[in-house]
């Protein structure tokens, strides 16, 4: 099912004009391997650029990885690694659609798990940017479900599912997601993060006792661990220290008291003489 009806899709898929040339002009070898190994030649190039070369270097780099790709297609481990690999500098020249279309390559194709969730989190990450907010959506939930996908992927997705929620004005659903992500995250450090986004959700419809609440119980609920002398404890000490929402709670608060009405001073009460005693008869 993979390659009879989305390879001759994908590689046939449109190449801006200019990234079309630079893949065109890059030599073609025997072997998926020999090809590679070209393209790491020359992306170790961007090392020693200079920051006015380094746009030049970055375009030649992603056209020697696309060249992998559209030249191997069928080697689909070396080719999904190069597609990842080009999208890794189309994003940073900003070409996000160049970038979507190798990293759906590495997506569908890739045999490894670890790299289609990474490629799905990429591919998401650049339609929210884009504000395709449901597209995202939709890849952030299946990778969420994705038992085949790395757990902390799962976890990250599940936490860009509440973020995008958020994002799409649709409270509710955030809220739920971000609540589920703290309580359901395999590491502590991802439920941190998980409580950080519910927090900030709540300071950002002012509901500062809640989100008061949700600082309250990530410090609670984390507390064991707080109390150990591992690197995971101090790791989740820094983590709760470091917290966003605690910040953005205290400016909210202040905000908060700073424009309450002043309360008006009772008028002091009128000063009553003693009574005098009555003269003397």
């Amino acid at each position: 099912m993979h390659h009879a009806f989305l390879l001759p899709a994908l590689i046939a898929s449109a190449l801006s004009s200019e990234l079309e040339r630079d893949v065109a002009s890059v030599p073609t070898f025997a072997t998926a391997s020999e090809q590679w190994q070209h393209a790491l030649s020359i992306a170790a190039r961007l090392r020693g650029a200079r920051a006015v070369d380094q746009p030049a270097a970055r375009r030649a780099a992603a056209a020697a990885w696309v060249a992998v790709r559209t030249r191997f297609p069928l080697e689909r481990a070396l080719a999904s690694e190069a597609a990842f690999r080009a999208a890794e500098q189309l994003r940073i020249l900003e070409e996000d659609s160049a970038a979507l279309r190798e990293l759906e390559f590495a997506r569908v194709e890739s045999p490894d798990p670890s790299l289609r969730a990474k490629a799905a989190l990429e591919c998401a990450h650049i339609e929210r940017r884009r504000r395709n907010g449901e597209r995202a959506l939709d890849l952030y939930l299946a990778l969420s479900a994705d038992s085949n996908a790395p757990p902390r992927r799962r976890d990250e997705a599940a936490l860009w599912v509440g973020k995008t929620y958020a994002q799409l004005g649709r409270f509710a659903d955030a809220e739920r997601w971000l609540r589920r992500a703290s309580e359901r995250a395999s590491h502590a450090l991802d439920r941190i993060r998980a409580f950080d986004e519910w927090c900030a959700l709540y300071i950002g419809i002012d509901d500062l006792e809640a989100a008061a609440g949700v600082l309250a119980t990530a410090r609670a609920s984390l507390a064991p661990l707080v109390l150990e002398e591992t690197r995971l404890g101090e790791a989740v000490r820094e983590g709760l220290e470091s917290m966003r929402s605690i910040a953005s709670l205290e400016r909210a608060v202040a905000r908060r008291r700073a424009q309450a009405p002043a309360v008006p001073a009772l008028p002091a009460p009128a000063r009553r003489e003693p009574p005098r005693p009555a003269p003397a008869r």
